[in-house]
């Protein structure tokens, strides 16, 4: 597979405290680094992948960096306790964008995808740009062919804008596209969704998909009963759950480096209060975190930021 990557050794490192417990363990020591894409050797594992791609993000017309995402947060949670209460992670690698059309990339990815599921592997993935989200999203559709999928976005925009071509702003619009050719059914629910970064023509077309929308502005412990509501009728609807996480979903106050920081979002606190939700129905089998920017970040702030959301699925998630 030549777009594949393996992870070098030096990027999970960190603190040993091994001469203290030997049950002092942090992620570094315990995420499996395997030599090659065979997630077949790797049973009752939930596979982490890296999509290694900002194309969409340029053809969006944003700033660039997010390709190098996956490896710096793979350091930032090396150093992280592990306390062994969740499934094993093998580290399947990257899969790199060098200059093929945009498309030709995530359909090798979206294969990597369909292979981990067909094999009983949850996916937790780390783009890259949102348009890392079509190739994850192709990938499960295409391994569920006779389930109904959902489709939940932390995410300050829609990301169904029509375009000649895919880019970090038309994923959905995409999977919803691929899904309505293969007889599928489409759920999608964006949650933290800013009315002032939508247009009316997007409020338009989320309509004629049938898009539900939790808003930013309504994303607080006021309204929690009312937003679990929601998000368990969403569920209900569907036999498995594709979860997206815009990092730009965040204030900029707590997250910075992305392409564009949001004036308001939704906290981390909040968005980890929903996902407990969502990780407590056992039918999420799929997870990404995208457009963290390291060429944007200072001191790893926001990278530590990614790493700890991140962190939360990993120790928590049991499907």
């Amino acid at each position: 597979m030549h777009l594949w990557q393996n992870i070098d050794k030096t990027v999970w490192q960190g603190r040993d405290d091994s001469a203290e417990s030997p049950i002092a363990k942090r992620l570094f020591q315990t995420v499996v680094q395997a030599p090659s894409f065979a997630p077949q050797d790797y049973p009752e594992h939930v596979a982490l992948l890296g999509f290694e791609c900002d194309e969409g993000v340029r053809l969006n017309k944003g700033r660039v960096g997010a390709k190098e995402a996956p490896n710096a947060l793979r350091k930032a949670l090396a150093n992280m306790a592990d306390h062994g209460s969740h499934k094993p992670i093998v580290d399947l690698g990257n899969i790199q964008f060098a200059g093929e059309s945009l498309d030709a990339v995530q359909n090798v990815f979206a294969s990597c995808v369909t292979k981990c599921h067909q094999l009983g592997l949850p996916t937790l993935v780390l783009g890259g740009g949102h348009e890392t989200a079509y190739a994850h999203g192709k990938g499960i559709f295409d391994a569920y062919p006779n389930q109904k999928i959902g489709v939940i976005n932390f995410d300050a925009h829609l990301d169904i804008r029509t375009a000649e071509m895919g880019t970090s702003g038309t994923p959905f619009k995409q999977l919803y596209q691929n899904a309505k050719s293969q007889d599928q059914e489409f759920h999608y629910l964006c949650i933290g969704a800013s009315l002032p970064g939508n247009t009316k023509a997007l409020l338009a077309t989320a309509t004629d998909m049938g898009v539900e929308i939790i808003w930013d502005n309504e994303c607080h412990p006021g309204n929690y009963a009312e937003i679990a509501t929601q998000i368990e009728a969403f569920m209900a609807k569907v036999d498995i759950i594709y979860l997206t996480i815009d990092l730009d979903a965040l204030p900029f106050s707590e997250m910075f480096a992305v392409s564009a920081p949001s004036a308001y979002g939704v906290s981390m606190k909040d968005y980890l209060h929903f996902a407990d939700q969502i990780m407590a129905s056992n039918k999420l089998k799929a997870v990404d975190f995208v457009e963290y920017n390291p060429s944007l970040d200072r001191d790893q702030l926001s990278a530590k930021t990614a790493a700890r959301m991140i962190w939360h699925f990993y120790h928590q998630w049991r499907s």
